[in-house]
C-alpha cells in the first residue's frame, strides 16, 4: 500500500507522515510534545496540514521520533477543537480530548524497526483449532500474578497451558482500545491503538510473536458494527455533527447506538486499514468480525474482497447469526460463526427430541467446505458471559436463553452427568464437520461457585468474581476434563478424515437416542457413534452400522472411560471388534457418550 493512501502517522526516513480524512474541517494543524502525557498548558511543536480534493489532510514533518504525542487541531465554521488520530496506532488512555481541554490523551507515534518475528506458516483452513479468551480475565486469579486486569505479558505465561490441551490458535475478545481500563472490548473507543490497560503496541507485536513461538496462530476480533456509544475518537471527527459526523451519518442503527456510515468509501477504506494493520503490523493468522448482520453486507463485501486479494492465506470469520452460506459465497468470507449448534445440543442434552436436534446441525451443507461453519457446542464467550448479574436475555426465568457455562446449565459441576454431557459435547465439536473453539473455562469445567453464579464476566459483579480460576482449572475434576479436550483434540490431529469435507449419517436410532456417522480421507476412516440418552449398552450389546466400512476397527476415544471421569469398562478399549455378515459392529456403549473409531 502507498505511503500517500495510509492514515494515521508513519515514520519514514524524511520524518513523520500523517494523515486523516477531516471533510468538514476549515484548518488542520498536528500538535506534538515530548512527555509521558499531554500537557495542555504547555507549549507544543506545531505543523500545517494540506488538504487535498478528497477530504483527506496530510504533510510530512521532519525530526519526529518515536514515542512523540501529538493531537490533531481542527477548525470547523470557526470552532478549534482538538481530536486524538482517528487511525493512532497507540494513545496513552480511552479519555477524550475533543470536549475536554484539560485532558491528558493524546495518540503516540510509534516507531517502524523491523521486528524479529518468529517464522510462521498461518495454518491452512481446515487446520485450525480455536482456543477464545479474553486478555483481562484469563489470568490474575488464583496464579502466581494475583491481579485485577491481566496483560498481553501476563497472558504469554499461559500459551503453553493452551498448547498443552492440543489447540493451534488462540482467538482474543478485542484488544483495541476501549473505554476505561476493563470491558469485554466489545466498545471500541480507538481502534487502531492496542487497549492501554493490557499494553503497548510492541507488547502486542511480542504478544503474537510468542504465541507463533509455541505454534498458536493468532485471530484477532475485530468490531466495525458500532463504537462506543458515543465514547469513540470518530464521532463528531471533523467538528460536523449530522447524525453522530462523517463516520457515523446515514450508518445503520444497532442496539448499541448508529452504526458507521459504511455506504462511504472512506469508511470502508477506514475499516479496510484497520484489519490490514492486523496483519500487516502484527503478523495476524486471521479475523473474526463482530455482529456481521448489524453491517450492509454490499458495503462489507467490498473490504473483504480486498483483504483476500492481499492475504489470501488468512482466515476470515463473520459473526453472522443465523449463519447463512451468502456470507461465504457472495460476502467474501472464508467462514461463518453457527450459534445454533451450541444452542441445540443444549436442548438435546437435556432430552429435548435430542436426536432431531443433532441432525439439525451435524452436516455442513449447503456451505461448501466444513471450514466454512465455526462451531462452538460448549460455548463462546456470548454463551458463557453475562454482563446483566447473570439476568441476560432474562436468563433467571428463563433457561434456555440463560448465559452460563454448560456444565451450570445441564446441572453444575459436582453432578456426573453434567459432566459427562460436557465431555460428549467436546468430543461431538471436534469430531463433526466445522472448525472448533472452545471458550476459556470449558475445558476445565469452570463452574459456580469457583465462578460466582456459573458464567464469565470480566472481573466481579454484584454476585462475586467471574474471572479464569486457575485453582479450578487443576483440581481432579478440572484435569479429567482437560484431559478428555486434550485427548480429543489430539484424535482430530491424527485422523484427516475429521478435518475433511466429507460426512455421511449411517445410522439414526431415536429409539435409543443413537446417531453414528462416518468422515473418510483416502484410507483414513472414521466412524463416530453418539448416544444421547440415559440407556448403557455394555457386553458389546449395540449394533451399529458402519455406512459400508468393513473390517477390524480400533476405539480412539470413549469420553465415559475412567481417566475422564467415567467408569472402567465403559468403553471398547482392548476389544477386537470387526463388522459382522450385515455391515454392524458389535460395540460397548456407554450413556451420554461419544465413542470414536477408526477402521483398520
Amino acid at each position: 500500500m502507498l505511503l500517500e493512501e495510509r492514515i494515521g502517522a508513519h515514520l519514514t526516513s524524511q520524518g513523520c507522515f500523517f494523515r486523516v480524512w477531516a471533510p468538514h474541517a476549515e484548518h488542520v494543524r498536528v500538535r506534538m510534545q515530548q512527555s509521558k502525557s499531554w500537557r495542555p498548558h504547555d507549549p507544543a511543536t506545531e505543523f500545517d496540514l494540506t488538504k487535498s480534493t478528497s477530504g483527506y489532510w496530510s504533510a510530512t514533518v521532519p525530526d519526529v521520533e518515536p514515542g512523540t504525542l501529538y493531537r490533531y487541531q481542527i477548525t470547523y465554521q470557526g470552532q478549534t477543537t482538538e481530536h486524538l488520530d482517528a487511525a493512532a496506532r497507540d494513545v496513552v488512555s480511552s479519555a477524550l480530548t475533543r470536549n475536554d481541554g484539560k485532558s491528558e490523551n493524546a495518540s503516540i507515534v510509534v516507531e517502524n524497526k523491523p521486528y524479529p518475528w518468529e517464522a510462521f506458516r498461518t495454518p491452512s483452513f481446515e487446520n485450525f483449532l480455536i482456543y477464545q479468551f479474553h486478555v483481562g480475565s484469563f489470568a490474575g486469579r488464583n496464579d502466581y500474578l494475583n491481579k485485577p486486569i491481566a496483560t498481553f505479558a501476563d497472558v504469554e505465561s499461559k500459551f503453553d497451558y493452551i498448547r498443552s490441551l492440543g489447540f493451534n490458535a488462540i482467538q482474543p475478545l478485542p484488544v483495541q482500545e476501549f473505554a476505561f481500563d476493563r470491558s469485554w472490548g466489545y466498545n471500541p473507543a480507538s481502534f487502531f491503538a492496542p487497549e492501554s490497560a493490557y499494553g503497548t503496541p510492541s507488547d502486542l507485536k511480542h504478544f503474537v510473536n510468542a504465541a507463533h513461538g509455541k505454534g498458536l496462530a493468532v485471530i484477532f476480533d475485530v468490531v466495525y458494527n458500532h463504537a462506543g456509544p458515543g465514547d469513540n475518537v470518530l464521532w463528531h471527527y471533523d467538528g460536523y455533527e449530522n447524525e453522530g459526523g462523517i463516520y457515523f451519518e446515514g450508518g445503520n442503527m444497532t442496539p448499541w447506538g448508529r452504526g458507521p456510515a459504511w455506504w462511504k468509501w472512506e469508511v470502508q477504506d477506514y475499516f479496510y486499514q484497520n484489519a490490514r494493520m492486523y496483519f500487516e503490523e502484527y503478523h495476524a493468522d486471521g479475523l473474526r468480525f463482530d455482529a456481521t448482520t448489524l453491517i450492509n453486507g454490499n458495503y462489507l463485501r467490498n473490504v473483504l474482497w480486498r483483504l483476500r486479494q492481499d492475504y489470501p492465506d488468512k482466515y476470515l470469520i463473520a459473526e453472522h447469526l443465523p449463519a447463512h452460506p451468502w456470507v461465504i459465497s457472495a460476502g467474501n468470507f472464508n467462514a461463518t460463526w453457527r450459534s445454533s449448534a451450541h444452542h441445540e445440543v443444549q436442548r438435546a442434552l437435556v432430552g429435548d427430541a435430542p436426536v432431531d436436534r443433532l441432525l439439525g446441525f451435524l452436516d455442513f451443507k449447503p456451505f461448501e467446505h466444513s471450514w466454512n461453519l465455526v462451531n462452538y457446542l460448549t460455548g463462546s464467550h456470548d454463551d458463557c458471559g453475562d454482563p446483566h448479574n447473570g439476568d441476560a436475555e432474562s436468563g433467571h426465568r428463563n433457561w434456555d436463553s440463560r448465559h452460563r457455562y454448560l456444565v451450570d446449565l445441564l446441572g453444575g459441576r459436582h453432578n456426573s452427568w453434567a459432566r459427562a454431557k460436557c465431555r460428549l459435547a467436546w468430543a461431538l465439536n471436534v469430531t463433526m464437520p466445522g472448525t472448533p473453539m472452545c471458550f476459556m473455562g470449558s475445558e476445565c469445567m469452570l463452574a459456580s461457585p469457583h465462578v460466582a453464579w456459573g458464567y464469565w464476566h470480566d472481573g466481579v459483579d454484584q454476585w462475586g468474581d467471574h474471572r479464569f480460576d486457575w485453582s479450578t482449572a487443576g483440581d481432579a475434576l478440572g484435569l479429567q476434563m482437560r484431559e478428555l479436550v486434550t485427548t480429543a483434540n489430539q484424535v482430530r490431529w491424527d485422523n484427516q478424515a475429521l478435518r475433511s469435507d466429507d460426512f455421511r449419517i449411517v445410522h439414526v436410532d431415536r429409539d435409543n437416542n443413537v446417531v453414528a456417522f462416518v468422515r473418510e480421507f483416502f484410507g483414513n476412516r472414521i466412524l463416530v457413534v453418539v448416544n444421547v440418552g440415559d440407556r448403557n449398552f455394555s457386553h458389546q450389546s449395540y449394533h451399529v452400522p458402519t455406512g459400508g466400512v468393513e473390517g477390524s476397527f480400533i476405539e480412539l476415544l470413549c469420553t465415559q472411560d475412567p481417566r475422564f471421569g467415567g467408569w472402567q469398562g465403559a468403553g471398547n478399549a482392548g476389544l477386537e471388534l470387526a463388522t459382522n455378515d450385515e455391515g454392524r459392529l458389535a460395540i460397548n456403549l456407554p450413556q451420554w457418550s461419544v465413542v470414536v473409531l477408526r477402521a483398520d
